[in-house]
């Protein structure tokens, strides 16, 4: 799948998320929520196999898995991301910290995303990323963003603007 279809179906799979959690929980109901998750694991997987050569594929793997950390998964139709998918953007990550190719946008998600440092805590034996996470800072995130752009990037970009509105 393309970056955009996944966005595409990213916004399909968060709005089943929500009708769901507005409904009255049943067993189909749950069902259908794991399906979500199934599917989310696999978006992530996609994002995954994009990223060492798209940073925004990168990003917005790194967004879900941060996500599905610090929000419940009924609410974000993400749920356990795969493993070994997880370690590979967090080595696309590393190598980036490493070679100081982060784009501005990457530094402030990273940045932002290492208030939660417990994200991270399996992944101590990247250099790059625990210093980073030791000595962050919120001097690179946004006042402002651009929405419109932004609400095309899935739910990384939901998330995004609803924190910042210009």
């Amino acid at each position: 799948m393309t970056i955009d279809q996944l966005a595409k179906f990213e916004n399909e799979l968060y709005l089943n998320v929500i009708e769901i959690y507005n409904k009255e929980q049943t067993r189909e109901l749950n069902e259908e929520l794991k399906t979500i998750f199934a599917n989310y694991k696999q978006v992530h997987k996609n994002y995954v196999e994009l990223s060492n050569n798209d940073d925004e594929a990168l990003k917005r793997g790194l967004f879900l898995q941060w996500y599905a950390w610090i929000e419940p998964s009924y609410l974000t139709g993400i749920g356990e991301i795969d493993q070994e998918a997880e370690k590979n953007i967090i080595d696309y990550v590393e190598k980036r910290i490493q070679n100081n190719t982060l784009d501005v946008e990457l530094k402030w998600m990273l940045n932002y995303f290492a208030t939660w440092d417990f994200v991270f805590d399996r992944f101590s034996t990247r250099k790059g990323l625990v210093e980073l996470i030791a000595n962050k800072t919120d001097e690179f995130f946004p006042t402002k963003i651009d929405n419109d752009a932004m609400s095309k990037r899935g739910q990384m970009g939901k998330y995004w603007n609803s924190l910042i509105k210009v």
